[in-house]
């Protein structure tokens, strides 16, 4: 009996026959099952049936084959004990070497939509047995397709740092075990379970500070994989992402895509879109026919805040689009700050122009594609002490048709487009927040605030680049902000819930604000209409329980 025992048994069968050819050329002796052993055979492999060790072929359908006394003995016998290689020898079982296994696959019967027959067929437990009984017995286990050439060029060299190699060997092979049932205990549990296991996908700088040093993205998708997800984003140009860039990038999709949703829903199409933030919030957008354009319309929303953002376009970012981005509305001789741009695609000419400015470059084809089906629908988790709390995504589409919504005074087509981009924005941003939008333009984004007249306040100095006046008048301090009238007249407000009290709305009809898309919900409701009609407001309302616009809390 050969010193060397390697057992395969694998679902994903490509280049398992170059897999067993290197293994024998190494002198090891391979047992295989079923279709496994008829694949290698096939490939003039020599390899035993697995039915020799333990004493009878598969039987109850094929769904026992490799479950026995015989394989687990081989698989945890302690190579480092005489009393147990005695006990093997005795009972005449090799002690198993190799283990490579893979596993049914569970999870795409699961994201296929296919009933619960289907998915007990496809829930493997001969594979997760064998997988956990190698890692535990310290074996070479390969438990992924990926990992076959590299232990075999690992062994062909000697077997170098083994106790490393191993480690990380049985850790995949816990892993992909628990990965695996973590699928189906979510499947049968329903929404009572949850979970994520995945990998290191990049390594980040650090966290969201310099202090927090152990940081990176993980992810695993493998499935019906979101072609927005941030795995599918290529980075082409620049320092490599941050932690900030990727919460960056997460927070552009949820903006870009619910603009391109709203717009869809409500208008039939998807305009070019661009959208610039700050701290995940919405500092700068537009929506308009063109890429540069747009680009435009998005950079002079906020010039102070957009210095050092990052810019989502769903368009090809080419030469005239990067021009826009560094030279814009900037004095000669000055290029504008920016830490990174997302687009569809990039042309060579805007790299090396944006490359000047060693500015971040990342894109994905997904981005041109964009429509009501872009957003995220999968259920959304936020850590907290001592836990993890999960709700569905922000996946409502507001439809300005709907029943549910009231609508008081005329409102223009051009002012409806407004309020779906105000809506997108504002219900993207960090809560309580007032947007004010005009002429398919971000002029003032009012964040975070915890009341809402305060929101509408910092909306409307948002609206300034100019730095606001300190005057003292007494024992008082008097701070003064200059607003531009003409930016303001005719603009649309989106409030991302009621307005408890006229005090708000009163503020905004003042500045010239001249539309106003909010909840109802408030027992103020009635006297918020009266103010803003008598004001020559028109507002449009949609039950707070229905569409309640709070985000990231």
């Amino acid at each position: 009996m050969s010193d060397k025992v390697a057992l395969l048994s694998v679902y994903n069968k490509t280049g398992i026959e170059e897999f067993a050819r290197g293994l024998k050329e190494l002198g090891w002796q391979i047992y295989a099952s079923g279709g496994t052993a008829t694949a290698i055979q096939a490939a003039g492999v020599p390899v035993k049936d697995v039915s020799e060790l333990v004493g009878g072929s598969a039987i109850l359908g094929h769904r026992v084959v490799t479950l026995s006394r015989e394989i687990s003995a081989g698989l945890l016998a302690d190579t480092s004990s005489q009393e147990d290689l005695s006990e093997m020898k005795k009972l005449g079982l090799p002690i198993i070497d190799l283990v490579c296994v893979d596993l049914y696959p569970l999870e795409e019967a699961i994201k296929s939509g296919a009933g619960l027959a289907d998915v007990i067929d496809k829930t493997d437990i001969g594979g997760p047995t064998m997988l956990r009984a190698a890692a535990k017995g310290r074996r070479i286990v390969v438990s992924d397709a990926e990992l076959r050439q590299p232990v075999l060029e690992w062994l062909k060299n000697g077997r170098p740092d083994e106790a490393g190699f191993l480690k990380m060997l049985v850790g995949r092979a816990e892993y992909e075990v628990a990965r695996y049932v973590l699928d189906s205990a979510r499947y049968l549990s329903g929404t009572y379970i949850t979970g994520f296991a995945a990998r290191k996908a990049a390594d980040t700088k650090y966290g969201e500070n310099p202090q927090q040093a152990e940081a990176a993205f993980y992810a695993d998708n493998r499935v019906g994989i979101d072609p927005l997800g941030l795995d599918q984003f290529e980075h082409v140009q620049g320092m490599e992402r941050s932690f900030i860039n990727m919460t960056d990038i997460d927070r552009l999709l949820q903006t870009v895509t619910h603009i391109a949703g709203g717009f869809d829903v409500n208008f039939d199409q998807v305009p070019v879109i661009a959208v610039g933030v700050k701290h995940g919030n919405a500092c700068g957008a537009g929506v308009a026919d063109s890429a540069v354009e747009v680009v435009q319309k998005m950079l002079t929303g906020d010039t102070r805040a957009i210095f050092g953002g990052v810019v989502m376009i769903n368009a090809e970012i080419d030469k005239a689009v990067a021009d826009a981005l560094m030279n814009y509305a900037m004095d000669k001789g000055r290029s504008r700050l920016l830490d990174g741009v997302i687009g569809a695609s990039v042309t060579d000419e805007a790299l090396e122009l944006l490359s000047r400015n060693k500015l971040r470059v990342v894109v994905n084809p997904a981005l041109a594609k964009l429509s009501r089906d872009s957003l995220d629908t999968t259920r959304r988790q936020r850590p907290v002490r001592g836990g993890t709390l999960e709700q569905p995504n922000y996946d409502f589409v507001i439809d300005l048709s709907a029943d549910y919504k009231q609508a008081h005074g005329k409102i223009s087509d051009q002012q409806k487009r407004d309020m779906v981009l105000g809506w997108a924005i504002g219900a993207t941003s960090n809560s309580n927040t007032i947007s004010l939008v005009k002429d398919g333009q971000l002029i003032g984004n009012g964040v975070g605030q915890q009341d809402r007249v305060g929101a509408a306040q910092l909306a409307l100095t948002r609206t300034t680049s100019d730095f606001p006046e300190l005057t003292e008048q007494g024992d008082n301090i008097i701070l003064k902000v200059t607003l531009d009238k003409n930016k303001l007249a005719g603009s649309v407000a989106y409030s991302d819930s009621f307005f408890p009290f006229p005090d708000g709305p009163e503020l905004l009809a003042k500045a010239g604000i001249k539309a106003i898309l909010t909840s109802s919900g408030s027992v103020g409701d009635k006297q918020v209409i009266e103010t803003l009609s008598k004001a020559g407001v028109s507002v449009m309302m949609l039950p707070d329980k229905t569409g309640r616009g709070f985000f990231m809390h």
